[in-house]
Parts: C-alpha cells; structure tokens; sequence
C-alpha cells in the first residue's frame, strides 16, 4: 500500500504519516561531518577506517556504546554488567540483525505482541516460522495471557520471543515489572522441558522516551539468569537511519556467536567509516544531542495530541502513543481503515467522485491500516479493521495540522 502511493508521492502537496522516517530537523549533519574528518584525521585511534571491518563490528563503537550505557544509565545495567556482555554490530541496521535472527533460528513457534510489527512479522512467515500475537494492554504484552499459550503449544516447537518494548504501532512502552514477568516465565517454562528459548527484546525507540514520568527503564537482561535474552539497539533514531547501525547485545551464548558468524557472511558489519563516526559522535556529542531529539518529539507529540483529541476525539474508541518513539495508534468507534474503506478512499482521493479526489488528485494522505498489524482472528480482525498508525516523525508541525484536520474531512466522509 506504501510503496503504491509513494511511487508519486508530490513533496508538499501529499503527507506521510505512514512511512517511518525521522524527524529530518533531529539529523546532526555538521556535527556527523566533524566526526568524519575526526575520523580521518586520527588513525591512530580509527585505524584502516575506510577499509573492510570484522564481523562483529568496531572495537571502538562496540566500548562507545558500552560507555553511552553506562554514562546515560541505559537498562540501569551499570559498568561491571556490561563488561561481561558480547556486543555485535549488524550488517545494515538493526533490521540486518533481526534478519539474521531469521535466517539462524531453528523453524517454529514465534511468539509477539499484538499488534505487530508488520513487517518483521512477514520477514519472519516468509522463513517459514508460525508467528503467534498476545494481545497488550497498557504496560505491553499481558502475561496471563502468554502464560496460557504457552501452556496451549507445543514448547518445544518454540523458537524464540519477539518483544518491540516501546511496541511498533501502538507506542505501548513495556513496563519494567512486565519485563521481569515475561524473562521469568519463559525461563521457567523453558527449564520444566529442558529446552532455551531466546527472547528478543528490540529497544529501537527507547532512546527517545520523552515522557520524564515514565519510571527508568530496566533492561530485560537484568532478569536473565540463563542468557536468553538479546538486546537489539540502533542509533538509527537518536543520530541518522543512514549511518545503518544496529547493535545486539547478549552473553556470550551460541546464538550470539551464530549472529556474529551470519553478520560476517553478509559481508562484514557495518561500513566501517559509519562504525567509526558513530564512536566519535557517541564519545563527544550524544549527551546534548540526544535530549535535543527528545525535545524535538515531544514537541510533535503534545501538539498532534491535542490536534487528535480536538478534531478526531468524537470518532476514536481510543488511542495510545505521545510518550516515546514518532507513532499514535488510533482505534475509532465505528469507521473503518483498510484499504477499501471509505475513510482510505477518501484520503487516497481514489473515491470516483472528482469532488473529492480532484483533477489532478487533491492533496492525499497516506497512514498504515490496522487490519495488517493483527493476526486474522475474527476478534483481532474486526478491530484491526478500525484501526490505524499515523507517523510523525518526518512531516512538520504544520504539515501535521493540515493532515489532522484531512482525517476529521476523511472521518465526516466516511460517517455519512
């Protein structure tokens, strides 16, 4: 649907509230530049710089980060912890590593919260996993819930756990006591047949949590007493997605080591000059620049808030995000958001009345549909169906405003 729309998207006449790019005005584009001729400048420190890297990434990047843990308290993990943890840099981003996940896990049972992340989920079919969805509710994947499908499936046919902490639509940041439930009950049930099952805990949007009442996160390592548990991070959102740095983090288990070997068949971790400017960034720059981003969305997101409440609020059910990441997830009352609906057809402008969709088309709006981020239950279905994910990360305030009140037109259209 994305892809269709954007293929003559017009810059600024159309909005992008689908695809997630970051706020462009959060890019540090001279302080990156200073890093590269820092770089450059200092090969006794960035040796061979732009040449090939090794397979697990940068020694320089992989202590930068270390140290960016410590110093900013990331998972309350501390010093000593860290030291004892195996840190590997993926190819191409932190989706290269959840590919790689994919590609070195044995065929089975993938369990994620609901609704997902779309499209690590299809990744994830077309490798021939079964992907099975808990549904969340405000502190993330419910456990009462899990418990009783793990008691439904085969354990052993299990795979691993796939966990989005600050969920990817819905926004839903995991709380820490849902964190240890979830690591202690896949443990201990992991135990009873004699079988370790891996829990994937993808951090990609916690390095922007704005809301400061939100209590410090923990890592879900801080529960992990067998290794289980892999940390993915990316410094995609807090400095630039084109950089292509993602990071896992883990013991130093067989799973991390069959990571290691998968990045090294790729063709090595990331471009080793990207590896290098990130080190140097998150060395001098990242304490200041990362509460800039932070600010920058908060600002995107109190205002879109307030937007959404006042245009769209009679029509919602309701809906979550504003906290952290670029995304709100937007359940309505009663109009529905697939691709054959009238609200889409009208922000499309594919509804066959000149009107309304204009010659040439008047300004469109594309969103992500709910019904492609639920499994297919009839349940899961209908209500995915009236829902949907608006990103705001890459249009500005008054792009934001304009596509608000669109939805409100698209809303009133599909109401009649």
């Amino acid at each position: 649907m994305t892809a269709s729309f954007s293929k003559d998207f017009r810059q600024g006449v159309d909005i992008n509230l689908g695809v997630g790019y970051v706020n462009d005005e959060t890019i540090p584009h001279e302080k990156l530049a200073d890093c590269f001729q820092y770089v450059l400048a200092h090969t006794e420190q960035y040796k061979n710089s732009l040449n090939y890297g090794s397979a697990d990434g940068s020694e320089n990047l992989r202590t930068a980060i270390r140290n960016y843990y410590v110093k900013h308290a990331i998972g309350c993990l501390g010093a000593e912890r860290l030291a004892k943890k195996s840190i590997c840099i993926g190819a191409n981003g932190a989706t290269s590593l959840l590919d790689s996940f994919a590609a070195i896990m044995p065929k089975g049972i993938v369990i994620t919260a609901e609704p997902n992340y779309y499209i690590y989920i299809e990744t994830l079919e077309r490798n021939g996993f079964t992907v099975l969805t808990v549904p969340e509710d405000t502190e993330g994947m419910r456990v009462d819930l899990l418990e009783d499908l793990l008691q439904q499936i085969d354990v052993n046919q299990l795979s691993f756990l796939y966990i989005v902490t600050v969920n990817n639509p819905s926004s839903i940041i995991m709380s820490n006591a849902r964190r240890r439930a979830i690591v202690e009950l896949v443990t201990k049930v992991g135990r009873k047949v004699g079988k370790r099952v891996p829990m994937i805990f993808d951090k990609a949007y916690e390095d922007i949590i704005f809301d400061t009442t939100i209590e410090p996160v923990q890592s879900g390592m801080l529960y992990d007493e067998d290794g289980l548990v892999v940390e993915i991070g990316t410094l995609s959102k807090i400095i630039a997605p084109a950089l292509r740095i993602g990071y896992a983090i883990s013991d130093d288990t067989d799973v991390m080591r069959a990571l290691v070997q998968k990045t090294g068949d790729i063709g090595f971790s990331a471009p080793l000059i990207n590896q290098e400017m990130s080190a140097r960034f998150l060395d001098a720059y990242i304490s200041n620049h990362a509460l800039d981003v932070r600010e920058g969305y908060r600002r995107k997101a109190d205002f879109l808030k307030k937007s959404i409440e006042e245009h769209l609020g009679q029509y919602l059910e309701r809906y979550s995000g504003g906290q952290a990441g670029f995304y709100f997830y937007l359940t309505f009352k009663e109009i529905e958001t697939h691709s054959e609906s009238k609200f889409f057809q009208f922000l499309s402008r594919t509804t066959g009345d000149i009107t309304i969709d204009g010659d040439p088309k008047n300004p469109r709006l594309v969103y992500v549909p709910g019904n492609i981020c639920v499994s297919q239950t009839s349940k899961a279905k209908e209500v995915g169906n009236r829902q949907l994910r608006i990103s705001y990360g890459f249009e500005d305030i008054p792009v934001l405003e304009r596509a608000i009140l669109l939805m409100k037109d698209a809303a009133e259209y599909a109401m009649k």
